[in-house]
């Protein structure tokens, strides 16, 4: 598939649009053009915009109480490397339809109001939506790279931070809690070194008198490293020959997730079919086991008595190993239900949504309904409760503009449509979709895999 702007797709039949392109070229004819070495530049220096936005937007521990600085900080580079390579961009009809799309879907979102008042910032995004939808096959191809060189990197310090202590080598953590601001379900507690934190309410004790911890690396909590693992790998299907894509299956398996189980398992079985590779089953069998044992499926027979975990935790209170049952070993997964992700008052939330009146169910309850009214609760629903139906057909509408364009042009890959049903599985969980890591998971994995590429590994 080359990249979808090459294609002549039925919005280009869009008079509407033809105005403003011309203005662009006029616009791009009057401004004196930049050296075409500080275009190059400036693209690149873009790229690394894009990727830094989009891990500010997993919310590394580091980040916690100034991650608005920081997405300041990424945003200006957007905006200043792109007003000196954006001649360099694609601004196609296509492309035009989707920025105005986003940017006013996130406008909309921006000024639903809030419970308590006042508005959300949504807005903020749209300088990098933009930019994201403007950028050609190869230079999102470069963006996508580098963040997934970040991500990869990021999970080393907590990898061998999992293996050192699960061997039963001593270790000394520091106590620490998030900062109130991104605290919605109670305070939590985290154990912390330099470079990885761990959740001790998600450990076991074992024989050996090792700990076995779920991978958090530097993230919230371990769903976060197992789903966008899972993204990583199904957007370059499954390219486990590359170190990036090694890094990132292991980790996976050691956050014990039940998401990146269910999305790694199906899309390797489906891509293993698709392109006659006999050992992804493999891979996949790995990642169903791993699945099973979160999920208690396979019988767990730690029990209390065992011996004393080889760990110490400093901070600003004396932390108690009992109060965490690290003294006799506890449960990998904090839940023992399936389907965690739907609390009772996420339920209760969506009840009253359905028997609401006719605006409601149009606009939504308010647009953070779901972190007020039922602690943080992560569920597809919440996108109704909080944004109502306008809000719930618009996304769709936008994900799935490029796809039907593609599918005009059959240039969709198989392999791209079992892409898009592994993203539609993680919505499940994970629904705010248009944040910047997952926009530039998305569409490169849509935009930058040709229909007859067949990755290796």
């Amino acid at each position: 598939m080359a990249c979808h702007h090459r294609h002549v797709s039925y919005l280009s039949k869009l008079k509407i649009f033809m105005p403003l392109q011309a203005r662009l070229q006029q616009l791009a004819d009057a401004i004196p053009a930049p050296s075409a070495d500080t275009q190059i530049n400036a693209l690149s220096v873009l790229c690394w915009g894009v990727a830094a936005m989009a891990f500010v937007s997993l919310n590394p521990y580091f980040m916690w109480g100034y991650q608005k600085t920081y997405y300041a900080v990424a945003s200006l580079l957007l905006i200043v490397s792109f007003s000196f390579c954006w001649r360099l961009l694609s601004f196609s009809n296509q492309r035009i339809v989707l920025m105005l799309g986003f940017s006013l879907f996130l406008a909309y979102l921006s000024f639903l109001p809030k419970i308590e008042g006042g508005v959300t910032r949504w807005f903020l995004l749209i300088p990098l939506t933009v930019v994201l939808l403007a950028l050609r096959r190869e230079t999102l191809t470069k963006a996508f790279g580098i963040f997934y060189w970040i991500f990869a990197i990021s999970l080393i310090p907590g990898m061998i931070l999992w293996i050192w202590v699960a061997a039963g080598l001593p270790v000394e953590f520091t106590w620490m809690t998030p900062p109130s601001d991104i605290i919605q379900r109670g305070v939590i507690d985290y154990f912390a070194v330099p470079g990885a934190i761990v959740l001790p309410s998600n450990a076991k004790l074992l024989p050996n008198g090792g700990t076995l911890f779920r991978l958090c690396g530097i993230y919230d909590e371990p769903g976060t490293v197992g789903t966008i693992a899972a993204l990583f790998l199904a957007a370059t299907r499954y390219r486990l020959r590359d170190i990036r894509g090694t890094i990132t299956f292991v980790a996976g398996l050691m956050s014990f997730s039940v998401a990146f189980a269910i999305l790694t398992t199906i899309g390797l079985i489906a891509i293993a079919i698709l392109q006659s590779r006999a050992r992804l089953i493999a891979a996949a069998a790995i990642s169903a086991v791993f699945g099973s044992t979160i999920l208690g499926w396979i019988p767990d027979d730690t029990t209390a008595g065992g011996p004393t975990p080889r760990i110490s935790v400093s901070g600003e209170s004396s932390v108690d190993l009992a109060k965490y049952g690290l003294d006799q070993g506890t449960r990998l997964r904090f839940s023992s239900v399936f389907d965690n992700r739907a609390h009772p008052k996420m339920r209760s939330l969506l009840d009253e949504y359905v028997q609401s009146s006719f605006s409601t169910l149009l606009f939504g309850i308010a647009s953070n309904a779901s972190n007020v009214r039922s602690a943080g609760s992560s569920v597809w629903y919440m996108v109704l409760t909080n944004y109502g139906l306008v809000g719930f057909v618009w996304l769709f509408i936008l994900f799935f503009l490029p796809l039907l364009t593609m599918w005009r042009t059959k240039s969709m890959a198989i392999s791209t449509a079992i892409f898009c049903m592994i993203f539609l599985l993680s919505f499940y969980q994970r629904p705010i979709i248009w944040m910047p890591a997952q926009l530039l998971l998305y569409f490169a994995g849509i935009w930058c895999v040709t229909k007859t590429q067949r990755p290796e590994g």
